[in-house]
């Protein structure tokens, strides 16, 4: 709505149902055409282009939790800091070994964790870019790194079948977590930092306590490899996708499965609980994306709208809005309670291979 026109002029009525989104939002874009966008959602424009790689493609972009600055790693391992507000290259990270394979921002966005193309993971400073510590042990190359929810620590998945767990603040290891027969994909911490969980080609998903490193539970079910495992916000479920071309919902509490939902074209690009957990959001080998319930398996509702296969979708903080990023070069905005798409977001010369909303 435009901020000046009152709601009774907009077409609104005495019984109609009003959903509130925190204003101003703003959604980045990532790109194959080697930028990332910033886009001012008020309106649908592109605020600011930030050419991570000239001639290259980009394959991850990402606000700092705050807001105050966005991370793009590139296809060719540059890892760039940029100011959110006024598309100024901030710095570039620098002092590590090797490339940059991924990064996130710890949760006080003052510092960065990700893998690199030497068998290490990296904890940068965000401020300057500097590489602070080296978490090197692994032997073989790492998938990815992630911070505990207070930052204090990272682990890593590693193509040698095992995760890491790390210090942040001096780079030593605490332990190895093994079990696994083949490479892990991914390891993330649970919302309270006591649990870890790990996604590997072996076909199963594990659950670890962080101390003493014990494995809890065996996710055993899917017929291909795992290719990520999550907890819901409340720590309750886990979310598992796999080379199968499923998704499953399984009980915290016993490790049982509670749901096997099946993606179309048998291809999963990417599925995430809503930040209510209430729901489930799955990005297939189609050109629609499905909100499902997380308790029956339901679909509630299809965004359907993009040209080609969706590629990521995520939800905005306070679970209104969905933004979904496209091979046909387009983002759309979503309402996620009615299933309208509120925005295209045109511009990009290749496919758009990330989208996130943040408040401004």
């Amino acid at each position: 709505l435009d901020e000046k026109v009152s709601l009774r002029d907009a077409g609104l009525c005495d019984g109609d149902t009003v959903f509130l989104v925190q204003t101003p939002l703003l959604c980045l874009t990532a790109s194959f055409d080697g930028t990332a966008r910033i886009w001012y959602l008020q309106n649908g424009d592109c605020r600011k282009m930030l050419v991570a790689r000239q001639g290259g493609q980009v394959q991850s972009a990402t606000f700092s939790h705050d807001g105050s600055m966005l991370l793009t790693v590139s296809l060719d391992g540059e890892g760039k800091l940029w100011c959110a507000e006024s598309g100024r290259l901030w710095c570039e990270l620098c002092g590590q070994p090797g490339g940059v394979l991924c990064g996130e921002f710890s949760a006080d966005s003052k510092w960065i964790t990700g893998a690199s193309d030497d068998c290490t993971a990296i904890v940068w400073s965000a401020e300057t870019g500097h590489c602070s510590k080296i978490l090197a042990g692994h032997d073989d190359d790492v998938k990815s790194a992630a911070f505990s929810p207070d930052a204090s620590m990272v682990v890593t998945a590693s193509c040698d079948g095992t995760a890491g767990l790390w210090m942040a603040a001096d780079g030593s290891r605490i332990r190895s977590l093994v079990g696994h027969d083949d490479v892990v994909k991914s390891a993330m911490f649970s919302y309270d930092g006591l649990r870890i969980i790990t996604a590997s080609m072996d076909g199963t998903a594990r659950v670890w306590n962080v101390d003493p490193g014990d494995c809890l539970q065996v996710l055993q079910g899917h017929a291909k490899a795992v290719n990520s495992a999550a907890f819901s916000p409340d720590d309750q479920l886990y979310l598992t996708t796999s080379f199968d071309g499923t998704v499953r919902v399984w009980e915290a509490e016993t490790g049982e499965c509670n749901l096997v939902l099946h993606a179309d074209n048998k291809v999963v690009n990417t599925a995430q609980f809503s930040p209510d957990g209430s729901m489930i959001l799955v990005a297939s080998g189609t050109e629609c994306v499905r909100l499902l319930s997380a308790t029956t398996g339901e679909c509630i509702m299809t965004l359907d709208g993009h040209e080609d296969w969706v590629r990521t979708a995520n939800f905005s903080p306070d679970g209104m809005l969905i933004a979904s990023a496209s091979y046909d070069g387009t983002a759309r905005v979503w309402s996620s309670r009615t299933g309208e798409c509120l925005q295209t977001l045109t511009g990009h010369t290749e496919a758009v291979i990330s989208a996130e909303i943040i408040t401004a």
